[in-house]
């Protein structure tokens, strides 16, 4: 391949993950209208809880779906127990509690994993070969794997019951539970998908580090966050735009530039457009 290609595949497969990981995030704003500093350490749970289940023989795959499970399970008794009962009580209340269970969650991965970096259990793949062309199998499995996770939100917002109860309650709660939704099992619901999918994002990003480190979610929470404020924050589809857009940006900046500033250069794109359209490329909504 040569290095643009190449670039531009680890760029659309850094998009990937950044992307998902913002469709997560964007779901649970939506509806909650609440941003979670701790989402971060969910991807960082689903990567580890991955790890664990592996190391018992299970395949990769599988151990993903279990990891994805039991951190949708952990996410929703983290909300009902610690978001649900103050989300009347305003922003600071919410950003002060996300941000304590966010270093919260991040000590316990440090008590049992400890700091050091460890191997993410990726087996080793050739790459595809097309004549002269190597093609990297890694990056186009990450590609596929969130285009095909993004696809299933999008079908279930669209043509579900839950999805359009969803999209109800995120355009107006009162009049929703008004209509006889059952807005707690819809929060209940987006808080299970939200964490579900930040688990899958944890794994994904794992899979284009090859290794896992109990502070990894939370400095790629704010790579997701550009990714949420450029797309438009409360809109998944503008946060799929946003990540590929970042992610691109951190990959061509980092290749082209300088490898220690391409989250810079993704960043200077962010405020760019920012400037422009202040509310982002697409409307807040689902």
């Amino acid at each position: 391949m040569t290095a643009l290609t190449q670039t531009v595949l680890f760029g659309l497969a850094t998009g990937a993950v950044i992307s998902l990981s913002a469709v997560g995030l964007s779901l649970s704003y939506g509806v909650t209208r609440f941003i979670n500093f701790s989402y971060g350490e969910l991807l960082t749970f689903g990567a580890y809880l991955t790890f664990v289940v592996v190391s018992f023989g299970v395949s990769l795959p599988l151990a993903a779906v279990v990891g994805m499970l039991v951190v949708g399970v952990i996410g929703v008794l983290l909300a009902r127990v610690l978001f649900d009962p103050i989300l009347h009580r305003g922003f600071l209340a919410l950003l002060v509690t996300s941000v304590g269970l966010a270093f919260v969650l991040q000590n316990v991965v440090r008590m049992g994993f400890g700091s050091s970096p460890i191997r993410f259990p990726l087996p080793p793949m050739r790459p595809w070969r097309l004549g002269e062309l190597i093609i990297p199998k890694v990056p186009v499995l990450v590609i596929a794997i969130a285009l095909v996770t993004m696809l299933a939100v999008h079908l279930l917002l669209r043509y579900t019951r839950i999805g359009k109860m969803m999209r109800a309650t995120s355009d107006n709660a009162p009049l929703a539970r008004a209509s006889g939704i059952l807005t707690g099992r819809v929060l209940a619901v987006t808080w299970f998908l939200s964490a579900a999918i930040a688990s899958l994002g944890g794994v994904l990003l794992g899979m284009t580090q090859l290794s896992l480190q109990p502070v990894m979610g939370w400095s790629f929470l704010l790579v997701v966050f550009a990714a949420v404020l450029l797309g438009g924050i409360g809109n998944p589809y503008g946060a799929m735009l946003g990540a590929l857009i970042v992610g691109l940006g951190i990959e061509l900046g980092a290749a082209y530039i300088a490898p220690d500033y391409g989250h810079a250069f993704a960043f200077l794109l962010l405020v760019l457009v920012l400037l422009v359209r202040p509310s982002g490329l697409l409307k807040g909504s689902f």
